[in-house]
C-alpha cells in the first residue's frame, strides 16, 4: 500500500470532474479542500468522498472501493429562472460518472510524478449504479433546493 494513494484518488477524482461542472458554469467545491464563504448562498457543486476502503486481495494487490457524491445546491428565483437546471446538473454528472475514473499520482512530493495507477469502473449491479436523489427546496424558510448525484467504484491496485 502506498500512503499517497488516498490523496491522489482525492486530487484525481477532482480534477476528472471538475470540467463538467466549468462546462455547466457552476462553481466546483471539494469538500474539506476548498474554502466557501457561509454567508453568501450561490448555485454550487460539492464534490464528496466516502473512503477509500482498501482489502487485499492477495500478492500485494488490493481492491480499492470508494463512493462519490455531488451535492448540487441550486437557488430558487421567482423571476423564472429555469427551473430544471438542478435536473440539468445532476443528468450531466450522471453521464459523466457511468465512464471509468483514472487515477494519476497528482501532487507536488517527490512521488508526484503524474504517472497513471489505475482507473475506478462503475460498481454497476442490478442494486447500485448511478443514483440522483432530488432533495427538493430545504424548508420553508429558505428557496434553496439541493439534489445528489453518488455511486459506487472499484479499483484493481498493485503498488
Amino acid at each position: 500500500m502506498n500512503e499517497n494513494l488516498a490523496r491522489w484518488i482525492d486530487i484525481s477524482v477532482a480534477k476528472h470532474f471538475e470540467p463538467t461542472a466549468t462546462g455547466l458554469s457552476l462553481p466546483y467545491y471539494v469538500e474539506g479542500v476548498d474554502e466557501r464563504d457561509d454567508e453568501v448562498w450561490e448555485d454550487h457543486v460539492e464534490q464528496r468522498i466516502t473512503g477509500p476502503q482498501y482489502r487485499e486481495i492477495g500478492n500485494n494487490r488490493y481492491e480499492v472501493t470508494l463512493g462519490i457524491n455531488f451535492l448540487f445546491t441550486a437557488l430558487m428565483d421567482m423571476a423564472g429562472a429555469d427551473s430544471y437546471r438542478l435536473d440539468r446538473w445532476a443528468g450531466k454528472f450522471a453521464e459523466e460518472m457511468i465512464g471509468p475514473v483514472p487515477v494519476y499520482k497528482y501532487g507536488v512530493g517527490v512521488d508526484d510524478d503524474q504517472s497513471f495507477i489505475g482507473c475506478f469502473q462503475l460498481n454497476n449491479t442490478k442494486a447500485r449504479g448511478v443514483n440522483i436523489y432530488p432533495f427538493g427546496q430545504l424548508d420553508k424558510d429558505h428557496r434553496v433546493r439541493q439534489s445528489e448525484v453518488d455511486a459506487l467504484y472499484y479499483m484493481d491496485y498493485k503498488p
